[in-house]
This record gives structure tokens, C-alpha cells and sequence, in this order.
């Protein structure tokens, strides 16, 4: 007769295998790819830094030069709209001049006839001039001048013992000045020394070589 065996049997014949314990000091092993990992993502960021410096620098010069476009704009439309009045102003100056011509033609002052016509164009005069000035139109003075190929037009020359020579001893026409360009040129007679004193030189240059 076959005797069965109990759980407490079979329990006393198994085995019982037990685990090995760990090493001590044994690490977990490193993925060997994570290094290269961190160097890539490294490489990227500065890369990517850098092209952010570029583009705010590229940002910044192109700023600049906006700001510099802009100024400039401003500049030349402040000056457009100063000198836009520029052709009026010049078309009006002959009838300043003409006034001006009436005003000496008019008679000596006292005369009781022409004086009330004289005082009517003097004010009209006065008062043409003070607007143009008011509008940057402005006479300079020449008399007593340098001659200046740039402000004066030369239409004669004129001896003149008591004056410099190429100095302008007589206007012809008044010069104007628009704000600070020339508008029109005056219209004078320039100093000149006389022949007597050109000869005389002339003489003592060819004595000196003589001698």
C-alpha cells in the first residue's frame, strides 16, 4: 500500500536556492550613448546662441539704419518745405526793384507835388520788404565789400584812389539772400587802381630788371 506524501515532504526535499547578495561598491551600469547625447545637445544650444546673437545684431543694425533714414527724411523734408517758396520769392523781387526805382525818381523830398506820392511809395515799399523778410527773403549788403564771384555780378569797374582794389564801391542792384542761399546776385561796380599808378609800377618793375 502506497503512502501519500504530505506537503511537508515534498517541501523537505526542494531545494531551496537562495540569491547571491550584491557585490558591494557594484554601480548600475551608464548608457555609454548618453555622453554623446549631452556633447550633441551642447553643440546645438551654442549653435543656437549664436545665431540668436546674429540676428539681434542684424536686428540692431537694421534698427539703426531705419533711425538714420528716418532723421534724414525729416531733414530734407524741413528743407523742402523752407525753400519750396523759393521761385515765388525770386519772381518777386523786380517789383521791389521797381518801387525802389520810383522812390528815387520821385523828387527831391519837399517837393510839395510829388511828396505825397513819394510817402505813399516808401510805405509800399517798406512794407513789400518786411514781408519778403518775414518769408526768409532777405538784401545783404555789398557796398564796401570784398568782391565775391559767389554774391556779386561785376558789370563795371570804377577807379578808386580811396578804396582797396576789387572792392565793391558801387551797387547797381541789391543782392538777396533766401534764408541762407544766395537768391540773386548783386549787381556792382568794383574798385580799380588808376593807370597812372599801374604805369609808375610798371616802370619801376622794368628799371629793376634793367638793373
Amino acid at each position: 500500500m502506497t503512502r501519500k506524501r504530505s506537503n511537508k515532504d515534498r517541501s523537505e526535499d526542494e531545494e531551496i536556492v537562495l540569491p547571491e547578495p550584491e557585490e558591494q561598491g557594484e554601480e548600475p551600469a551608464v548608457s555609454t550613448t548618453e555622453p554623446a547625447e549631452v556633447e550633441q545637445l551642447a553643440r546645438a544650444l551654442e549653435q543656437k546662441t549664436k545665431e540668436a546673437a546674429e540676428a539681434n545684431e542684424k536686428y540692431l543694425r537694421t534698427y539703426a539704419d531705419f533711425e538714420n533714414y528716418r532723421k534724414r527724411m525729416q531733414r530734407d523734408l524741413a528743407e523742402f518745405r523752407r525753400y519750396a517758396n523759393e521761385q515765388l520769392a525770386h519772381e518777386l523781387l523786380p517789383v521791389v526793384d521797381h518801387l525802389g526805382l520810383a522812390l528815387q525818381h520821385s523828387g527831391e523830398p519837399g517837393e510839395t507835388i510829388q511828396e505825397g506820392l513819394r510817402e505813399g511809395v516808401e510805405l509800399v515799399y517798406k512794407q513789400f520788404r518786411d514781408v519778403l523778410e518775414k518769408f526768409g527773403v532777405k538784401a545783404f549788403a555789398a557796398e564796401g565789400e570784398p568782391f565775391d564771384p559767389a554774391r556779386h555780378d561785376a558789370l563795371m569797374q570804377v577807379v578808386k584812389e580811396d578804396a582797396p582794389e576789387n572792392t565793391v564801391v558801387q551797387v547797381l542792384q541789391d543782392g538777396y539772400l533766401y534764408y541762407d542761399k544766395v537768391l540773386r546776385h548783386a549787381k556792382v561796380g568794383v574798385s580799380k587802381r588808376a593807370a597812372k599808378q599801374e604805369n609808375t609800377e610798371l616802370e619801376n618793375t622794368e628799371t629793376n630788371n634793367n638793373e
